[in-house]
């Protein structure tokens, strides 16, 4: 954690900037580590010049995703939607800063690779499964990357659940009243396309998450196969006799760690290193103690 350096010298104090924080990046440029949230911060921001440069009809409209055009064969539409960020109106500058906030947030917790995984299947999956449907209302159009981060916020609200905001505001509560606003302001404008667009990315942000080891709180996210379980085997009894079965050499060893513990462990350290051993909640302390005695094969 990056904090103010003071130094003391007789009769004054010297303070300095604190330091920018190291990120695992794909690339540096400078002193800036370039990060997937910082990348998809950077290209909205490149968006705003091209639609300045083009128009609201030019390039930048060839990102929307609009469904009908990507049933006539479109498909790079599902991809790009999020980077299509034009400068209408002041809310895109805190849209951009927003998501730099919380998207640094979540890389930092799961890495960057699963969170590019998890960004990728946000974008594609919901905006795929809406272009199956032929809306009468709108057209099914979504854009920009303020969907991306209302479900960001959401997994990272309910991954730290003691976590507030201004005024001890719990941060759960904030992101379930944006949530409440952008569905109120979607029915209102009949947008139904971009309203299942949002909910569709907030479901599979979540259902990713929980692979990830993150939301451990919320057991009714299924993980699949393979993922760890927190319940512990019930001690087993010889039959007809009632009593327990004594324990000796023959008994089968517990078996040894998978690569979903040490992905499960790993995802506990990045949130500690991130936030604090205070941010774990009382079961994920719990899991986090069983994994490491199971690592060290006790």
């Amino acid at each position: 954690m990056c904090a103010d350096r003071v130094s003391r010298v007789p009769g004054r104090y010297q303070f300095s900037m604190p330091e920018r924080p190291s990120r695992d990046g794909w690339f540096r440029i400078g002193t800036v580590d370039v990060t997937t949230t910082a990348l998809l911060v950077g290209l909205g921001v490149l968006s705003m010049f091209l639609y300045a440069i083009g128009g609201a009809d030019g390039p930048i409209f060839d990102m929307y995703f609009i469904a009908p055009l990507v049933r006539e064969g479109e498909i790079w539409r599902l991809v790009t939607w999020p980077i299509a960020n034009p400068p209408t109106r002041i809310w895109v500058i805190l849209t951009l800063a927003f998501f730099w906030f919380v998207g640094h947030r979540i890389e930092d917790t799961v890495g960057r690779v699963r969170f590019t995984i998890m960004i990728a299947l946000m974008t594609v999956l919901p905006a795929a499964v809406v272009s199956l449907f032929d809306f009468t209302a709108d057209t099914g159009q979504a854009y920009g990357l303020s969907i991306l981060a209302i479900a960001l916020l959401v997994v990272y609200a309910f991954d730290s659940p003691n976590a507030v905001w201004f005024f001890n505001i719990p941060l759960w509560v904030l992101a379930s009243v944006f949530v409440l606003l952008d569905v109120l302001q979607y029915l209102g404008n009949r947008f139904f396309g971009a309203l299942l667009v949002e909910l569709g990315a907030i479901l599979v942000g979540m259902v990713t998450a929980r692979q990830y080891g993150m939301l451990n709180e919320l057991q009714f996210i299924p993980r699949f196969v393979g993922a760890p379980s927190s319940k512990k085997p019930k001690s087993r009894r010889a039959s007809g006799s009632g009593s327990a079965v004594i324990a000796g050499p023959w008994a089968t060893p517990e078996p040894a760690h998978t690569a979903v513990d040490q992905l499960e462990l790993d995802g506990l350290l990045d949130k500690i290193s991130a936030h604090g051993i205070d941010s774990l909640s009382r079961s994920e302390k719990t899991r986090l103690n069983e994994l490491s005695k199971k690592l060290r094969g006790r």
